[in-house]
């Protein structure tokens, strides 16, 4: 290396650990400067996992490089940081890691061009799009005080296994979307929903109650992304697909009903009583009622799904298949989901709700393949979201979402909590905040994965899976064995998360054979050797080494193998 070049190395070096992404990030620091140092130093011979793992990571001498992923998983996090930091801060050159090498390159800094069929345009530059400059899509910028990162690594990645097909997202609908000065954006036809309240003509007490039950439930309505809210109107008909009736029972206002009506047919699609005695009590309830209305897996995505069936098409029913296909993960709707995701951006692309889906797609895509990811993508789909419209719930989790995945724990943390505060009865960001907010550290993740599951019966497997575990941690396997049945048995399709945990919790309580035929049956799912080590089958669908460890030592307290 000439003298010019190892100057711009070092040039580039102290620029990036002068930023607060690397300052928060002692490990990374480290194993950044040791990579530069070492092509400073001119020796030819390449960098080997062990080195890496000794040398620049502080692992012992005795560090098994077969069993272990971890110099592979750090690089590969050293890599994202590298790729978000000239995303964000763009230069003239830049630093790089060498593709299947422990090896720092110095190169030209350009923008991806053609990367797996133009994944974010044909040749377009990155930091500029819409006219506007990609430093408004600051990363590090939290909602209210532009917080900076503090490094960690979410470990969570098997949530959607298998959304890599969905690349093609990126490939033809970001494309089309940030290619765009502007479109005008279609109505997505979201399910209407209009509000019958009593008038008030049965005194004073209920009139006040009424009207406080229907600002909660207005409130707790437009929280999610994906119904209309109206005022029922006396004769007034098709302008709702569905009729939210609320009426007191008796002449008092100790008890009220909620029913769900069909505004066609007049059919009660639900019902649900209310004691109002107990105020906070009954206030709960009324959020629950709502969450098993409007929540991702509730009464009225139910309904229409059974309507829609297997509908794919561009908007409402391409975001319901999305939902189902995040809780169960079936195989056969990856082909389709990969077509009406792209179709929906394409005719959407103002659609606040439609980006942040797209942003999650897309951080779950890129989480899962790591060496095809699109570094930004994701949160840049999530800022133009944000942007449309910063009450979104959805999308302020898209934001905080693709900053966990970036490494970045605080801003995810900061962003997620505006969240929650948006909307707190979704289970599915309170609960995969939660998941983060565990996988970072943070002590009050699992009450927050704990609150989605209190919330809604029906939140994703993987927040329950990751309670399971907490409660394993503290050694409480009959919680997490009672936790884990309750779940497998409502979910048609098995979740290696809850057969893990179950599997361990059978093994702490003695059931040794039921665990035996859990394993059995987790190593046949992946397709391994019936002999295969815990570790490798953990590392098929987790990419944190320190949460595959700590599985690993719950493994040695149940008394079952490891190897």
């Amino acid at each position: 290396m000439d003298d010019a070049s190892a100057l711009q190395l070092c040039l580039e070096r102290d620029r990036l650990l002068s930023d607060p992404e690397f300052a928060r990030s002692p490990s990374m620091c480290k194993l950044l400067r040791f990579l530069v140092d070492y092509k400073l130093s001119g020796n030819s011979v390449p960098l080997k996992s062990y080195t890496i793992a000794t040398d620049a990571l502080g692992r012992d001498a005795d560090f098994d490089t077969q069993t272990d992923s971890y110099p592979r998983v750090q690089m590969g996090r050293l890599r994202r940081m590298l790729d978000n930091f000239y995303l964000r801060k763009g230069g003239e050159n830049r630093l790089s890691i060498a593709p299947n090498k422990y090896e720092i390159i110095l190169e030209p800094n350009i923008a991806p061009v053609d990367h797996k069929d133009g994944l974010i345009g044909q040749g377009a530059d990155v930091s500029s799009v819409n006219g506007g400059q990609l430093q408004s899509l600051d990363t590090q910028a939290d909602p209210s005080a532009r917080q900076q990162s503090n490094g960690h690594r979410p470990w969570h990645k098997g949530v959607v296994a298998g959304l890599v097909s969905l690349l093609l997202l990126v490939a033809i609908g970001v494309s089309i979307y940030l290619s765009r000065d502007s479109q005008a954006a279609d109505e997505v036809a979201y399910p209407r929903i209009a509000l019958d309240l009593p008038d008030g003509g049965s005194g004073g007490v209920a009139s006040e109650l009424s009207v406080s039950v229907g600002n909660q439930l207005v409130r707790g309505l437009n929280g999610f992304s994906g119904i209309r809210i109206f005022e029922g109107t006396s004769g007034q008909t098709g302008m709702s697909d569905y009729i939210l009736r609320l009426r007191f029972l008796g002449a008092g206002a100790d008890k009220l009903e909620l029913r769900l009506l069909d505004e066609q047919s007049g059919e009660i699609l639900w019902s649900r009583e209310l004691v109002t005695d107990d105020e906070e009590s009954f206030r709960m309830e009324l959020d629950k009622a709502i969450i098993a209305l409007a929540g991702p897996y509730g009464i009225i995505a139910q309904t229409e799904i059974s309507r829609l069936e297997d509908d794919y098409s561009a908007g409402y029913p391409c975001l319901l298949q999305f939902d189902l296909f995040v809780r169960y993960r079936d195989p056969a709707k990856r082909q389709p989901l990969q077509q009406c995701l792209r179709k929906s951006v394409e005719r959407f692309p103002n659609n606040a709700h439609i980006l942040s889906v797209a942003a999650f797609a897309r951080n779950m895509a890129d989480n899962s393949s790591p060496d095809n990811a699109i570094p930004g993508a994701g949160m840049l789909l999530a800022r133009q979201a944000e942007a449309l419209n910063q009450n979104s719930a959805a999308a302020n989790f898209a934001v905080a979402q693709s900053a966990f995945f970036a490494g970045d724990c605080e801003t995810g943390v900061a962003w997620g909590k505006k969240a929650v505060a948006l909307n707190p009865l979704n289970s599915r960001i309170t609960g995969y905040l939660g998941l983060y907010m565990i996988g970072c550290d943070y002590p009050e993740g699992e009450e927050y994965a704990a609150r989605a599951l209190s919330l809604d019966p029906n939140a994703d497997l993987a927040i329950a899976a990751a309670v399971a575990l907490q409660m394993l941690k503290r050694g409480d396997a009959l919680a997490a064995r009672n936790l884990t049945s309750e779940y497998m048995a409502s979910s048609p399709r098995k979740d290696p998360g809850l057969e893990l945990t179950y599997m361990l919790a059978s093994a702490m309580l003695n059931d040794r054979s039921e665990a035996r035929r859990v394993w059995k049956a987790l190593v046949a799912d992946f397709g391994l050797p019936e002999d295969s080590s815990p570790r490798t089958v953990l590392e098929q669908w987790i990419d944190s080494p320190t949460l595959i460890d700590d599985i690993l030592t719950i493994f040695e307290r149940s008394g079952l193998r490891q190897s």
